[in-house]
């Protein structure tokens, strides 16, 4: 076995190579080496760990970070983190990837799973490989439906592509997630074909939710199907609405807000998922920070998954 080289040889050789991008024959040059002195040198660079080598394969999974995790953990009393990134790729993929392995994961552990609407369900459930599991889960809404936040380009909905990628067969809501009036949201839940399946999805063991935060992606959208008057609006505003999951809105310190929005959603209620045993929240990008901070604070989530960008914002908000 050769002699160990000189530490400052030894990286003054690596950084000639991996970082200026010379060829072996030209650090030999430039040390006044042999080639083959070389060829030692850098081997002896990565047994000693002065150098490392890592592969960033843009189709594996996505790359996590403890330390973010262990700070979310912390800061948030969740149960599990999941900070990604992927090289090449959106947050959004990443983070999609990433939650579709932990559905996954738990799709055999539990006998039920909930999931709620939105583009980051959509991306979830599309990167979801197809399993054949036995005994399949029951698969639920936990909300209503609506063609532009529920289905994809095909006219699938998120509850019926998961339950197909799980083997399992989908339990419906015929009936839109939002509405212009609470009195109807009232009698839709009187209705036995509606009303057993959203007290089934609130005893679902997993439920899967998008978080959303105010004024940007979906969170308008839900607002305008509402057709709140301005009176409405305004008592809306006055309290400070930050997030929201599952349709239904928080402020900044995780309380729920009440009238006049929380009477138009068709969907499981915000005290039912805080008794869900576990509540998985996926999001993605840094405009999301502030819902995602309020309903992180709220307690209601047990397992997150987000990107690195978006963790650092919601540790600097803390």
């Amino acid at each position: 076995m050769p002699a160990p080289r000189d530490t400052s040889v030894i990286v003054r050789a690596a950084r000639l190579y991996y970082e200026q991008g010379r060829s072996q024959t030209e650090v030999a040059s430039e040390l006044g080496l042999s080639r083959s002195n070389v060829s030692r040198i850098l081997t002896q660079a990565r047994d000693r760990g002065i150098v490392e080598i890592t592969i960033h394969d843009p189709d594996g999974p996505p790359r996590r970070d403890e330390a973010l995790e262990a700070a979310l953990r912390a800061a948030f009393s969740l149960r599990e983190a999941h900070v990604v990134s992927a090289p090449r790729t959106s947050a959004m993929e990443s983070v999609a990837r990433e939650g579709a392995g932990v559905i996954s994961a738990r799709a055999t552990q539990v006998a039920s799973i909930g999931v709620s609407w939105g583009q980051t369900m959509q991306s979830v459930v599309a990167e979801l490989e197809t399993q054949h599991l036995r005994p399949t889960p029951r698969v639920l809404p936990l909300v209503g439906g609506h063609s532009s936040l529920d289905q994809f380009d095909s006219g699938e909905s998120v509850v019926r592509v998961l339950a197909s990628r799980l083997g399992a067969r989908p339990e419906t809501l015929y009936a839109p997630a939002v509405l212009e009036s609470a009195t109807t949201v009232s009698s839709l839940r009187a209705e036995s074909s509606i009303g057993s399946v959203l007290e089934a999805a609130a005893r679902v063991e997993l439920a899967v939710v998008g978080i959303g935060s105010m004024g940007v992606h979906s969170s308008p959208h839900v607002l305008s199907l509402m057709a709140l008057s301005d009176a409405e609006r305004a008592a809306f505003e006055a309290q400070h609405p930050a997030g929201d999951v599952c349709g239904r809105f928080i402020d900044a310190h995780g309380i729920p807000l009440g009238a006049p929005t929380d009477q138009r959603v068709l969907a499981v209620t915000f005290s039912e998922l805080l008794r869900i045993p576990e509540v998985l929240g996926i999001a993605a990008g840094v405009e999301r920070a502030p819902g995602v901070l309020g309903v992180l604070r709220s307690g209601v989530i047990d397992t997150l998954v987000v990107d690195t960008d978006l963790a650092r914002e919601l540790l600097a908000r803390t």
